[in-house]
C-alpha cells in the first residue's frame, strides 16, 4: 500500500474489507470435536457460501481440511430453535449427527459413511448427544417434540445405534441439556429447568444410575430455580462431576464426589470475580476441560473477556496460559492429549481460529485454520478497546456501564483536520448476552471507511456478574436504552466521536433509542427486531415462552398493569415519535421473532410518514446463513449509513 495518505472525509474511504469477505470468506466454527484416541480434530464449519450447509471436516496438523461429510447432509440442528449439539464423536471413532434437512440422526464414519439411525421426522428434533464410553451403540441426547396442535415436549432419549429405537428416559421439566455418560458407563448427569427460568436464572443439575438403557436413582446436585443458575455439567476423569454454579454471584467451578455425595467448591483463588460458565442460548458448549485426572483447562470471562488458565486440582496451582484470546468460543474447547489441547479463540488484533495448544510451551499455539478466508495486512484493522463509561442518562447514574469501542482506521487514509468520526452504536441481541473486545469483519468493514464503531454491554449482559446480568429484570427497553445513550454521550465528550451523527444498528433496543432519544439517533437499522411485545408473547417459540416476562415484570404484577407495559414499551404503538429513517431486516423463517413483527413496524411506520423500508431475506431465520443475504444486509446497512450519516 502506499505510504502517502489520502484525505478525504470519515466515511467515504474506499476499504479492501469487501462484502464479498464479510459474506463467503468468512465460515462459522459451530462445534469443535476431538477423536480421544487418536487425537484426530475435527470442525463442524457453517458455510454461507453453500446456503448455510453445516460441514464436518478434519483438521490435519498441518491445517489441512479434508471434508467427511457429503454434501446431501447439513449437520445442525434445530432444538429450541438457536441449535446447537448437532454431533458428537464417540470412542469408536463414529460421529452422531442430526440432520438439518431431514431432522434424522445419523452415523458417519471417518471416512464418510453414513448409517442412518432414526429416520427423520418434521415434528421429532435431536440434539446435544453423547455416546457410552463403554457401550457405543448407546447414545443419549435431548429430543424435541412438536405436536399438531402446537404443544412442545423437551425429554432426555436414549437411542440404540444397533436396534435404531429410542426411548425417553427423562421427562418432567420443561427443558434440558448436557445429558453426558461418566467415565465408567454406569452414571449419567443432566441438566434442567421449568418455566419461567431461562437456563442462566434458574436451573439444576441432576446425576442418576445407569444400566442397558434404564435410568434410576436420580439425584439433584445444585441449582435452584429463579436464583442460582448451573452449567455444563460434565464428568472429570476421576469419576467426579464437575459443573458451573453460581452462589457467589459468579459462574465458579464446583465438584461432585458420587462416593462421598458432596459438593465442593473449587475456588480458583484470585479468579473469584470470573465466569466459568456462561449464557447458554445453544447446546453443546464446552468451555473447560480435563487434560489428565490432575489438570483442568478453564477458558473464563471477566470483565466481558476471555482469558485461558491452566489448574492443578491436586496442587492447586493456577497459571493464566499467555495465549492472547479476548474470546473462545463456547463450543470451543477440547482435550487432544494430557498436554494438548484444541481452542477456538480470537485476539484483538485477529479474528476466530483454530489452534493447538501443549501446556508444555504455552506461551505458543498452532494455527490449525482461520474462519476468515482473508489475504489483508494487518495494518487494515482498528484494535478494539474495552470502556467503561458513567451511567448519565437512566434513573441509576451512580455506577458505569460497559462497551466495546472500535475508531476508524485505514492506511490509506486520513479525515481532514478537526473533523471527527460518526458513530454506528451496534446492540447485542438476546437481551442476555455481551460483545467480546475480539476482531471481528463486520465492525472493521465500517472501521476500514471510516466510521466509529461501538458495541454497548448494557444492563443485563453476561460476562460481569450475576447482578450486573439482573439489572435488567423488568427494565427492557429502558436501562438498555439508557446505557447505550451513556455511552454515546461518554465517547463524544471524550472527543472520539461527532455527536450529532449517530446510528444504531441491533433489534428492540434500537426502536426503543428511537423512539425515546430522537435526538440522539440519526437513524436506525434493525435486524429482526421486536415491535409488538404482546404479540411476541404470543406468539414466540417455546424455550423463550416466558423469557419475555421477567424483561418486564414481576410475576405477581396485576393483569391491568402488564397491559400498560405491553403497550408502553412495543415500538409500533409510539411510532409517531420516530423521525428519523429506519430500515428493518428480517428472515421469513424467524420463529424467535416472526416476521409478523416487522411487517405491522413497516405498516405503522408507512402511516405515519416515517422513512421506512423493509428487506426480507427469504429461508432466513433469527439471524443469516446464506452468503447472497449476508451480502445484501451488510450492503444494504452501508447505502443506509452513508445516506443519513455522512
Amino acid at each position: 500500500m502506499s505510504s502517502e495518505k489520502t484525505v478525504a472525509p470519515y466515511g467515504t474511504w474506499t476499504s479492501p474489507i469487501t462484502s464479498d469477505i464479510t459474506s463467503g470468506g468468512i465460515v462459522s466454527f459451530n462445534q469443535l470435536h476431538v477423536n480421544p484416541k487418536t487425537g484426530q480434530i475435527y470442525l463442524i464449519e457453517g458455510r454461507p457460501a453453500e446456503k448455510g450447509r453445516c460441514a464436518i471436516v478434519e483438521v490435519t496438523i498441518t491445517g489441512e481440511s479434508i471434508e467427511i461429510l457429503p454434501k446431501k447432509y447439513s449437520a445442525r440442528s434445530k432444538v429450541h430453535e438457536y441449535g446447537g449439539g448437532a454431533a458428537i464423536l464417540g470412542p469408536d471413532g463414529k460421529f452422531v449427527f442430526t440432520d438439518a434437512y431431514t431432522d434424522g440422526v445419523f452415523l458417519l464414519s471417518p471416512t464418510g459413511e453414513v448409517e442412518e439411525v432414526i429416520a427423520g421426522d418434521p415434528n421429532t428434533r435431536f440434539a446435544d448427544f453423547h455416546v457410552s464410553p463403554t457401550e457405543p451403540h448407546w447414545v443419549i441426547a435431548v429430543q424435541e417434540s412438536h405436536s399438531q396442535d402446537g404443544d412442545v415436549l423437551n425429554t432426555i432419549v436414549a437411542i440404540n445405534t444397533r436396534t435404531k429405537a429410542s426411548k425417553v428416559v427423562i421427562s418432567g421439566a420443561d427443558f434440558y441439556s448436557h445429558p453426558r455418560f461418566s467415565p465408567g458407563g454406569n452414571r449419567i448427569c443432566w441438566m434442567q429447568w421449568v418455566n419461567p427460568d431461562m437456563p442462566w436464572t434458574g436451573s439444576q443439575v441432576y446425576v442418576a444410575h445407569w444400566r442397558d438403557g434404564k435410568v434410576d436413582n436420580q439425584k439433584y446436585i445444585a441449582g435452584k430455580a429463579k436464583k442460582e443458575s448451573v452449567c455444563q455439567p460434565r464428568w472429570h476423569i476421576d469419576g467426579t462431576l464437575l459443573f458451573a454454579n453460581e452462589p457467589t454471584g459468579f459462574w465458579q467451578l464446583y465438584r461432585f464426589d458420587t462416593n462421598t455425595e458432596k459438593v465442593e467448591y473449587v475456588q480458583l483463588k484470585g479468579y473469584e470475580d470470573a465466569e466459568i460458565g456462561a449464557r447458554e442460548i445453544k447446546l453443546g458448549n464446552s468451555t473447560y476441560v480435563s487434560l489428565g485426572k490432575d489438570k483442568l483447562v478453564i477458558a473464563y470471562i471477566r470483565n466481558g473477556a476471555n482469558g485461558v488458565l491452566l489448574y492443578d486440582i491436586l496442587k492447586k496451582e493456577i497459571v493464566e496460559l499467555p495465549l492472547g484470546f479476548v474470546e473462545v468460543a463456547l463450543c470451543g474447547l477440547r482435550r487432544v492429549s494430557d498436554t494438548q489441547f484444541a481452542i477456538i479463540g480470537a485476539t484483538t488484533k485477529s479474528s476466530r481460529a483454530l489452534y493447538l495448544v501443549d501446556i508444555k510451551k504455552p506461551g505458543g499455539k498452532l494455527l490449525l485454520k482461520h474462519s476468515a478466508h482473508i489475504d489483508l495486512p494487518a495494518s487494515v484493522f482498528s484494535e478494539p478497546q474495552q470502556i467503561s463509561f458513567p451511567r448519565t442518562q437512566g434513573t441509576d447514574r451512580s455506577s458505569s456501564s460497559h462497551a466495546v469501542f472500535i475508531p476508524p482506521n485505514n492506511p490509506n487514509y486520513e479525515s481532514s483536520p478537526g473533523t471527527k468520526p460518526p458513530l454506528i452504536v451496534s446492540i447485542h441481541g438476546g437481551p442476555t448476552s455481551h460483545v467480546p473486545p475480539s476482531l471481528t469483519l463486520e465492525s472493521q468493514y465500517f472501521t476500514s471507511r471510516g466510521y466509529a464503531y461501538c458495541y454497548v454491554n448494557y444492563a443485563g449482559s453476561t460476562g460481569y456478574g450475576r447482578a450486573y446480568r439482573d439489572e435488567l429484570e423488568y427494565s427492557w427497553g429502558i436501562k438498555d436504552v439508557g446505557d447505550t445513550v451513556s455511552c454515546i454521550e461518554y465517547l463524544d465528550a471524550q472527543g472520539l466521536i461527532d455527536g450529532k451523527k449517530g446510528g444504531s444498528a441491533g433489534g428492540y433496543t434500537v426502536l426503543q433509542g428511537l423512539i425515546m432519544y430522537p435526538a440522539v439517533f440519526t437513524a436506525g437499522c434493525v435486524l429482526y427486531g421486536v415491535t409488538d411485545l404482546k404479540m411476541l408473547a404470543k406468539d414466540t417459540h417455546k424455550f423463550e415462552g416466558h423469557y419475555l416476562f421477567a424483561l418486564l415484570f414481576p410475576e405477581d404484577t396485576a393483569e391491568e398493569i402488564k397491559e400498560k407495559i405491553y403497550y408502553d414499551r412495543s415500538p409500533v404503538n409510539h411510532v409517531d415519535k420516530i423521525t428519523r429513517p429506519v430500515t428493518l431486516l428480517q428472515g421469513t423463517d424467524d420463529m424467535v421473532v416472526p416476521i409478523a413483527q416487522a411487517l405491522e413496524m413497516e405498516k405503522a411506520m408507512k402511516k405515519n410518514g416515517v422513512d421506512v423500508q423493509l428487506v426480507v431475506f427469504e429461508g432466513e431465520g433469527h439471524g443469516w446463513k446464506m452468503k447472497e443475504n449476508m451480502k445484501r444486509s451488510i450492503e444494504v446497512e452501508e447505502d443506509m449509513w452513508r445516506k443519513n450519516l455522512l
